[in-house]
């Protein structure tokens, strides 16, 4: 029932005539089985293809994912020598890491005027730190492992390292929701033994067993056996399952509690063990506070309650391993955002023992809004529904956020689906809808929108611009103002 109810959507969806329905993003074939079973399936699980021409998140389209292999000019990678051979990183990168330590925060301007953020690195045959941008570590991403690409190594490992039983209980992934796992881990084995297992299921706590310990379960074995695609902020669908079971946890405890004062104990063991983890993560940033002493008091407090109220005891004990995780969640909210890839406060260090003065701030890889292009563009199109169209979402949705016009993404999120075709943009600029189209040059991933735009329209002089990728991932990449008419 479950797999008829989920499915029904996605094939009545493929059904419908393709020239009827929006194009299925990242799919590669236009249809929601392939994304699927492909961008969404194989491509996260394994972190191969299996997507067709979709691109992976953090990736450029029409671009390799790692920036080793890339024949491109890079900021903060180097700089191409003959046949596609880096020759080391710009000095720039260079000068923005002298006498700073490996994995330190850094930003330097490239040549265009282009703002670079990112982490201080060793590149791949050089003795020197270097700025490399956000995402882009050749060789090692920032807290050592093996960097994402299709050659090898795990797609993001700089945000939620290795696939193994212990993921979650370590750098960089043990910063996001883990801070109560231990303790809603418990919970599963107390709510299991807490009715008398019967078929069917009619206890309330088996059947909040078999919905939110499923739940937490799944997410939990699944997140830390996947290879493939895996942002850390994918582990916010744990958390209303860890809540929750943390809550059924503590519920049957007290109530078993009510008939055995011995209960307690297995209390304040499951809120050590849960403490005892959260020294170790906190040591893993290398963060401390005053606040977090209260987990000790709080414990102590609980402890002596117990001769005089039972009730406040228990919340006053469980409220001791609350006191780290808030205390993580306000400086997650006041120490800086990142409005792309979304993360957890990063401590007092970059999680791999080098102490930073502050926790770094960043735009998240947003591309900012070519002022001068914008005025130029509402200056010329009010006669037109488009303000221009461009490869993807990456290089268009500032604009939108901006002037709240449409902007139209011939390739979808990163450039690679085929939504948009030489015809239709002819269609479009004869009913004038469309005028402008910024495009890659001869780096789009469209070689006859490309060719079609060499042949059929005029270049806009003044407005070649330098356009990062997906998160603000790649950079350099040339693009050109078209006007067609």
């Amino acid at each position: 029932m479950l797999t008829a109810v989920s499915l029904s959507w996605a094939v009545a969806v493929d059904l419908v005539p393709a020239e009827n329905r929006p194009y299925i993003g990242s799919s590669g074939d236009n249809t929601v089985m392939g994304l699927i079973f492909g961008h969404n399936g194989v491509s996260r699980l394994e972190g191969g293809g299996g997507g067709g021409n979709a691109p992976q998140p953090g990736t450029d389209a029409g671009q390799p994912s790692n920036p080793g292999t890339q024949p491109q000019q890079n900021p903060g990678q180097g700089q191409p020598g003959q046949q596609g051979q880096f020759q080391g990183p710009p000095p720039a990168a260079l000068e923005a890491c002298s006498g700073q330590s490996q994995g330190a925060s850094c930003s330097f301007t490239t040549q265009n005027g282009n703002t670079i953020e990112g982490a201080c690195i060793t590149p791949t045959n050089t003795s020197e730190l270097a700025c490399a941008p956000q995402g882009m570590i050749p060789g090692q991403a920032p807290n050592g492992q093996p960097n994402a690409g299709p050659n090898g190594g795990t797609p993001f490992s700089n945000e939620t390292g290795s696939p193994g039983v212990f993921r979650f209980f370590l750098s960089p992934l043990s910063k996001q929701m883990s801070w109560l796992l231990p303790f809603a881990l418990i919970s599963v084995l107390l709510a299991l033994f807490g009715s008398k297992i019967k078929l069917p299921v009619e206890s309330g706590i088996h059947k909040g067993l078999i919905l939110w310990g499923g739940w937490l379960l799944t997410c939990v074995v699944f997140f830390s056996m996947v290879s493939g695609i895996f942002h850390a902020y994918y582990a916010i669908m744990l958390a209303p399952a860890l809540g929750a079971m943390v809550g059924v946890g503590f519920g049957q405890l007290y109530k078993w509690g009510k008939v055995n004062t011995w209960v307690v104990v297995g209390l304040i063991l499951a809120v050590l063990v849960t403490l005892g983890f959260q020294i170790f993560a906190t040591t893993q940033y290398n963060e401390f506070s005053p606040w977090m002493l209260g987990t000790g008091l709080l414990l102590g407090l609980g402890i002596m309650l117990m001769s005089m109220s039972r009730r406040a005891a228990y919340a006053v004990i469980l409220s001791a391993a609350l006191v780290v995780p808030s205390y993580w969640s306000v400086m997650t909210v006041t120490s800086g955002s990142n409005n792309n890839l979304p993360t957890a406060y990063d401590g007092g260090s970059d999680g791999q023992g080098n102490f930073r003065a502050s926790p770094p701030q960043n735009n998240g890889g947003e591309r900012p809004v070519n002022t001068e292009l914008l005025d130029y563009l509402q200056a010329n199109t009010q006669d037109v529904e488009y303000l221009m169209a461009v490869p993807s979402s990456q290089q268009g949705a500032q604009y939108v956020i901006e002037t709240g016009r449409p902007v139209l993404y011939m390739g979808g999120f990163g450039g690679q689906d085929q939504v948009v075709t030489v015809e239709d943009l002819k269609e479009m600029i004869t009913n004038g809808e469309l005028r402008y189209i910024l495009y890659g040059g001869d780096r789009g991933n469209n070689q006859e929108i490309a060719n079609w735009l060499a042949s059929s329209c005029s270049t806009v002089e003044g407005f070649n611009l330098t356009q990062n990728g997906p998160q603000g991932q790649q950079g350099g990449q040339q693009m050109k103002l078209y006007e067609c008419r």
